[in-house]
């Protein structure tokens, strides 16, 4: 049979078919409430939202009560490098265990695993040591710090971005980013 001929299984025709309603209901879409015209002609403003809850699930962030001061540069310094050390295999994710949550910790450890298998297969043994730059802290929400961290070795620099929250009279890293 010529490359070019119809196979049984290309000559079918293709119809259209009605798509039914999903059964389930749409829990992350809500309903957006009516403007009232008002006598400025702008209309009222839509009643206040309470938060979102944080990223990691069954914890909210505080979004007020009294203001905290940010960490110190060193300590976010300190995660960073940590960070980097145990993606290199210098560090166990156990020494810094209390800084993150353990959703950071197994991501950590899923990404040292895998660098490992990289330098196995290169067979890359060398050991880089980071010198950390400054830290550069932005608020986003309130007892919520995003901070990025460019670390130096010999022969490149990385980029560690971290996400700090703020819950129970402590600073924990909820998301680290080694680039």
């Amino acid at each position: 049979m010529p490359a070019s001929a119809p196979t049984p299984q290309h000559d079918r025709t293709l119809r259209a078919v009605p798509q039914q309603p999903r059964a389930h209901a749409r829990s992350h879409l809500h309903a957006v409430p009516d403007v009232v015209p008002s006598a400025s002609g702008l209309g009222a403003a839509p009643p206040a939202r309470s938060p979102s809850p944080s990223r990691v699930p069954g914890h909210r962030a505080v979004l007020d009560g009294p203001p905290v001061d940010p960490p110190p540069d060193a300590f976010v310094q300190r995660l960073a490098v940590y960070a980097f050390e145990v993606l290199e295999g210098v560090r166990s994710v156990a020494q810094f265990g209390g800084w993150i949550t353990p959703e950071v910790a197994a991501a950590l450890k899923a990404r040292r695993a895998l660098r490992a298998e990289r330098e196995a297969l290169t067979r890359d043994r060398r050991r880089r040591t980071a010198t950390p730059g400054r830290a550069h802290l932005s608020t986003p929400l309130p007892h919520i710090i995003e901070a990025t961290v460019v670390l130096h070795t010999d022969s490149r620099s990385t980029v560690v971005a971290i996400r700090l929250e703020h819950r129970r009279e402590r600073w924990r890293a909820t998301d680290i980013t080694v680039l």
